[in-house]
This record gives structure tokens, sequence and C-alpha cells, in this order.
């Protein structure tokens, strides 16, 4: 009796219009979903290939990448023994940055599931990545980070707050008679660092991404590109931002850019309590980091962190809008 009614309730489903079952498939959108749809008939196999929206998760960077086989380092921007030298980061500050391997890895250490299978789906406009993300971080942590990809060079910002908490009259009354600590610790701005270096490791993770994905797939229309931990801004590109990308960049000057880092083109501020009005809650021992591929005046520099946070809705963009309406003078450039 089962057989029977799945074989009626298949029979059913095969009498659907080809625009609905379309419609079906753009809903699924997940590209290993869409594979096996693809096995099943020749009837799916000729409709999946209309699908316009694709989702591809589990996007990581492989630790084996040499075309010999052979186990290579992956880029890692605190290499080189740099975070053994994290001790003497705060006595100076930076010291080791120019160390960093900042350009974004090439493609053949990108390990993107489905991309053979997306090849054939040329009628693709949207795809959303997501990146497998692992950071070396508490569990409570409260940070996040974003990237503007758009500007004429790329630059990462990263905000890190060691608590968030609603506010009550209480705890702000609390908060305005505490004025001690008005600057931060050994002790807290190095894990800070090290984070906000996963950070831009991450980023250029999605550089290297965003530039391979938009130069092979020149269909695209709409690209957005999120980690699995929801940590890093999410970063969408469509319309006339894409086509800008996609006619404007140039890997080759990003990896010259990064030959030429030196830490001058980084800021880092800090401020003790960043109340946020709009949302009612309050960050404590906030840090800013804004990390630049080059030189730019303060109001580049500004904008860019604004662009990057452009996409995120909650607390940590209104933080990032108090800052720089109301402590903008606590961000320095680090030498």
């Amino acid at each position: 009796m089962s057989s029977v009614r799945e074989e009626a309730s298949e029979n059913q489903f095969h009498r659907l219009p080809d625009d609905v079952v379309v419609s079906i498939f753009e809903n699924v959108s997940d590209i290993e979903s869409l594979c096996r749809c693809f096995l099943v008939s020749k009837r799916f196999s000729s409709l999946i290939l209309r699908v316009q929206t694709v989702s591809i998760k589990g996007v990581t960077l492989d630790c084996k990448s040499s075309k010999s086989g052979e186990e290579t380092q992956t880029i890692n921007p605190l290499g080189n023994g740099l975070l053994g030298k994290f001790s003497n980061l705060v006595l100076k500050p930076f010291r080791y940055l120019h160390k960093l391997a900042l350009s974004p890895p090439p493609p053949s250490q990108f390990n993107i599931p489905g991309l053979a299978f997306l090849a054939l789906l040329e009628q693709v406009r949207s795809l959303n990545l997501e990146v497998i993300s692992d950071f070396d971080a508490e569990n409570d942590c409260v940070f996040k980070w974003g990237a503007d990809f758009t500007a004429r060079h790329p630059s990462v910002t990263f905000l890190f707050a060691s608590s968030l908490s609603k506010m009550t009259t209480e705890l702000q009354q609390e908060e305005e008679d505490d004025g001690s600590q008005n600057t931060i610790t050994r002790e807290e701005l190095l894990p800070r660092a090290s984070l906000a270096f996963e950070c831009i490791e991450g980023a250029s993770r999605w550089l290297g991404i965003l530039s391979h994905v938009v130069t092979n797939y020149p269909m695209l229309q709409n690209l957005t590109i999120s980690d699995s931990m929801n940590k890093g801004v999410k970063l969408r590109l469509g319309g006339e931002k894409l086509v800008e990308y996609r006619n404007a960049f140039d890997l080759d000057k990003v990896v010259s850019l990064s030959e030429n880092w030196t830490p001058e083109y980084m800021r880092v501020g800090f401020v003790p309590v960043l109340p946020l009005p709009m949302s009612g809650y309050v960050m404590k021992v906030v840090t800013i980091f804004n990390f630049r591929m080059s030189a730019a005046d303060d109001s580049e520099a500004y904008s860019a962190m604004l662009d990057a946070f452009a996409e995120e809705q909650g607390v940590f963009s209104e933080a990032l809008v108090q800052i720089l309406e109301k402590h903008k003078d606590s961000i320095m450039m680090r030498t």
C-alpha cells in the first residue's frame, strides 16, 4: 500500500508545470541538493539548468594545495612566529606586522563544494556563499568584523567589547560614577589584537573567493558572502557595485600593495564605555581596529569603516557610528 501511495505522489509531482518545478528548485537553492536532483531524471536535469539562485555552504581554505600534492602552509597573517612575538606588541604596537602574508590566497587553495556543477548552471544570477570560520575566541566574545572591498584599496574594520548588556538606570549611574578605566591593559589588548588579525585573515580569504567567482562567473548579478559563525558582516555585491568591482579590481595590484604594506596604515581606538541609545545597550572596554592596504586620510578611512558595516543592522553598526561621532579622537594611526 505504501509503495502505491509513493508512486501516486511521484506521479503528481511529475504532472506539475515546468515553471512550478523550477520555482521549487529555486527555493531549494542548495548546490548539493540541486546536484542530487539533477541526477534523478532527464526532466529534472533540464529544469535545474534554469535555476537562477544558488547557495553554497562549507567553503574552506585547503591546507594541502600545492601542485605536487605536498602539504603547504596556508596563508596565515600571524605566521612566521608572529604569535610568539606578541609579547612585544604593546611596547611597540604592530612592530612585526610588516611580515604578514596579506595577499589573498590563490584559487587552488579554495575548497568550494559544487563549484564544477555550478559551471553547468549558466543561468545563475545570484550566488550565496557561506565560508566556514573558526575563531580562537571565547564563546561569549562580543566582536564583529567587516570589510570594504569596493573602495580603491581593501580595508577591514574590527570591533571588540568585553561585554554587551542592556542599559538600565542603575547601570547608567554606575558607569557615570566609575570613570577609572580610561586605558586598556596589556592582558586585554593582546587577545584582541590576535583575534583582529584572524579576522584580517578571514577577509583575505573572502577577497580571494570574491575575485575568483566574479572573474570566472560573469553571468552573476548578485553575490553574497557570509561566515558560518556570523562574525563577519555579510558582504553583498549587486548591480552597479558588482559591475564596478568586476571592471576595476586588480588582484596583481592588491598583491603589490601587500608587499609594500607598513603598520602606519592601521588605526586603533579604545573607548572605556560606549552607550548605544538607539538599541538600549551599553558596551564596555571597546576596541576598534581599522586595517588598510594603503595610506589614507582620516575622512577616507572613516568612510571605509562605515561602508564595511553597511549591511550590519544591529548593535555593532550603532557602535561604529557612535565611535565615529563621539569618540573619533580616540582612533589613532599606529607607528
